[in-house]
C-alpha cells in the first residue's frame, strides 16, 4: 500500500531526525529492568507453534515478576503478547490498555528446548531477555483525544482526512505501519523539499480540532496508492500524543523502536490509539 501526500507519490518515507536538545527520558519518572527468564508449556492437545506461543507468553510473565511487577498486573500485560507477534495490531492493543502500568519489551529469544515426559505429554521450555518498563504513576485520565472521520475502509486512489480533537495541549506524532513498510506519516518531512514539510514542533492546543492533512499543500487529503493490483492491504496508524515534546530521532522505524521508544515514556505522560484501515479495490 503506497501512502502520498497530494502529487508526491509512493510512499513518505522521509523522517527528519530532531535534535533531542535538553529533553531526556530520564526526567520522567519511570524504570526499566534487563531480565533473564524461562517459560514452559505441558500440553496434549496444542500444536507446536501454539505450545511456543503459550511458553513464551509465561517466559514474558516470568520475567515481569523477577522486574517486581505485582502479578495482579499481570493479565494486562500479557494479553496483546500471547499470539502472533507479526501482528501489528495485537502489537499495540496492549499499549493503548488504560490499566497498563508496566510493559515488557522481548529482546532476545534463545532456540527453544521441546520434550516428551513419561506421561506422553509435549514440553516446549523458551528462554528469553527482556527489558520491563515500570511507572511510579498511574495514567492520567484527562490526557487523552479523539479522532473523528477516519474510515476503517477505503477504495484505492480515495484521499484520507481526518481531525484530531485533544483534551489537553500536547505533541503528536503518527505512525503507519503495513506488512511492506513503516514510516513517520506525522510530522512529515520532506527532505529535498523543505517547504513540503510539517513543523516539527507544533503544540496542540486544548480541545482544538485540527484536520489533517495539516500542510496546505496537502489540503486534499492524504492519498493512498495499491501495490497489489488483487489483494486488500491493511495499515495501522498509530497515533501517540505526548505532553511533552518527545521527537522522533530513531534512523529506523519499526515495530520494535516504536515500542521502546514509547515505554520509554511513563504512562501519565502519554496516550496511545491505533486505527486499522483496509484498502479496498473499487468493484
Amino acid at each position: 500500500m503506497n501512502w502520498s501526500t497530494a502529487s508526491i507519490k509512493g510512499w513518505v518515507v522521509s523522517i527528519s531526525y530532531f535534535t533531542f536538545c535538553l529533553l531526556s527520558f530520564s526526567l520522567f519518572a519511570q524504570k526499566q529492568v534487563s531480565v533473564h527468564a524461562d517459560g514452559t508449556s505441558v500440553s496434549s492437545d496444542l500444536t507446536p507453534k501454539h505450545a511456543f506461543e503459550e511458553a513464551l507468553a509465561q517466559a514474558k510473565k516470568n520475567a515481569l515478576l523477577k522486574a517486581g511487577v505485582p502479578e495482579n498486573l499481570l493479565v494486562s500485560n500479557l494479553m496483546f503478547e500471547y499470539g502472533n507477534e507479526q501482528n501489528v495490531e495485537s502489537y499495540f492493543h496492549g499499549i493503548s490498555n488504560t490499566e497498563l502500568n508496566a510493559n515488557i519489551l522481548v529482546d532476545s529469544i534463545y532456540e527453544d528446548k521441546r520434550w516428551f515426559d513419561s506421561y506422553g505429554y509435549m514440553n516446549v521450555q523458551v528462554e528469553i531477555d527482556a527489558t520491563v518498563f515500570t511507572y511510579g504513576k498511574p495514567k492520567d485520565p484527562a490526557f487523552f483525544f479523539d479522532i473523528e472521520g477516519l474510515k476503517e475502509v477505503y477504495l484505492d486512489q480515495e484521499h484520507i482526512r481526518f481531525a484530531f480533537i485533544p483534551s489537553a495541549d500536547g505533541y503528536l506524532t503518527i505512525f503507519a505501519f503495513n506488512e511492506d513498510e513503516s514510516y513517520v506519516l506525522y510530522p512529515f518531512e520532506n527532505q529535498e523539499y523543505d517547504y513540503l514539510s510539517d513543523e516539527s514542533e507544533r503544540l496542540f492546543v486544548k480541545e482544538e480540532p485540527v484536520s489533517f492533512p495539516i500542510h496546505p499543500a496537502y489540503r486534499n487529503g492524504y492519498s493512498i496508492e495499491m501495490n497489489d493490483p488483487v489483494e486488500d492491504e491493511a495499515s495501522i496508524l498509530l497515533f501517540v500524543f505526548t505532553k511533552k515534546h518527545i521527537p522522533w530521532i530513531d534512523e529506523q522505524v519499526s515495530l520494535e523502536s516504536v515500542r521502546s521508544w514509547i515505554y520509554k515514556i511513563p504512562i501519565d505522560q502519554r496516550e496511545i490509539l491505533y486505527r486499522n484501515v483496509l484498502l479496498k479495490h473499487p468493484n
